[in-house]
């Protein structure tokens, strides 16, 4: 049995017995007790939780509900798994990033040279391209906790209005062109609200959880199927065949958009209030290739950013 059979044996023979000392494990593997330590001490290092204990009935023991079992992948299997891992790459920050790390150092330590081979040439042929933002996003990792124990936070987010302190029930994150964001109930204002992640520069736990909202079944998909939520206006937005193209593949404007034969679009659906300010703001980078027929509240927006570029630009030339 050579060494990684063995490491992956004893692992299997923890995760059965739980608790067993070095005695029992040089005469199950027919090695030295200074071999069984410096196996122990790997695996340790590669994250397994052993916990020692001195004594007459002392041992080491695996800690309960902290280590998966052993799991066996086809080369196919493995090789997936790191093409989703590469899928992940153009980001600079994710969700649990250093146990991302982590597992995927000891998936690819223990993975046959040929499986290896395979990924290593993988990496020359694909790649995921994610726009580059150069943005922090230190809280991620906190909001997704929150979302799943349905915790209440206090966060300070800079808008583009100021910066504000409120209370919110995060619901998930997910991204869109390179940008994390945090669906939440907001309490200050009383309806689910759309926060950038990046623009979250504190975060911490309410203490107070009283005020918990937990609707059943409720979960990030219905962000996206549901309704939207508080004061709404009809959404109606002309794109060209150009901008067609590029709304199929636009989170904001997706939603109720129709192709026509010509390859000319529309967007019509109900749109929050709320969110107006974002869709201007995306918008802006259509130019001509799309039209907002209405609410005229989101006409009167794109108005106001494309007089403050002009004033910019008159200013600079003046």
């Amino acid at each position: 049995m050579n060494k990684a059979q063995r490491l992956l044996h004893i692992l299997m023979t923890m995760q059965a017995h739980r608790k067993f000392n070095l005695k029992e494990l040089t005469e199950e593997f027919g090695v030295s007790k200074r071999t069984i330590l410096r196996d122990l001490q790997e695996l340790s290092e590669l994250g397994v939780p052993l916990y020692s204990e001195l004594g007459v009935h002392g041992g080491y023991q695996l800690l309960r509900d902290r280590m998966l079992p052993p799991i066996h992948f086809s080369d196919k299997e493995a090789v997936a798994l790191f093409l989703v891992a590469e899928s992940l790459k153009g980001y600079p920050m994710l969700p649990f990033e250093a146990e991302v790390e982590s597992a995927l150092k000891k998936f690819y330590h223990y993975s046959p040279p040929s499986t290896k081979e395979k990924i290593e040439k993988l990496r020359s042929h694909v790649l995921f391209h994610v726009q580059e933002r150069g943005l922090d996003t230190p809280y991620l990792t906190s909001l997704l906790e929150a979302s799943l124990e349905g915790r209440i936070v206090t966060i300070t987010y800079e808008a583009e209005k100021g910066t504000s302190e409120r209370d919110i029930q995060p619901i998930g994150v997910y991204t869109a062109s390179g940008l994390w964001y945090c669906p939440a109930y907001c309490f200050r204002s009383r309806e689910p609200r759309l926060f950038r992640a990046d623009r979250i520069t504190a975060l911490k736990i309410v203490e107070d959880q009283s005020r918990r909202i937990d609707p059943p079944g409720y979960d990030l998909r219905d962000w996206f199927t549901g309704r939207p939520s508080g004061e709404t206006a009809e959404l109606v937005i002309h794109l060209t065949r150009a901008g067609a193209v590029r709304a199929k593949s636009d989170p904001l404007l997706a939603e109720g958009l129709t192709v026509h034969a010509d390859g000319r679009g529309c967007v019509r659906r109900a749109a929050a209030i709320s969110d107006l300010s974002c869709l201007a703001d995306t918008l802006l980078g259509y130019g001509a290739k799309a039209e907002v027929e209405a609410p005229a509240l989101l006409r009167e927006m794109l108005l106001q950013r494309v007089n403050e570029i002009r004033e910019l630009y008159a200013g600079a030339g003046g």
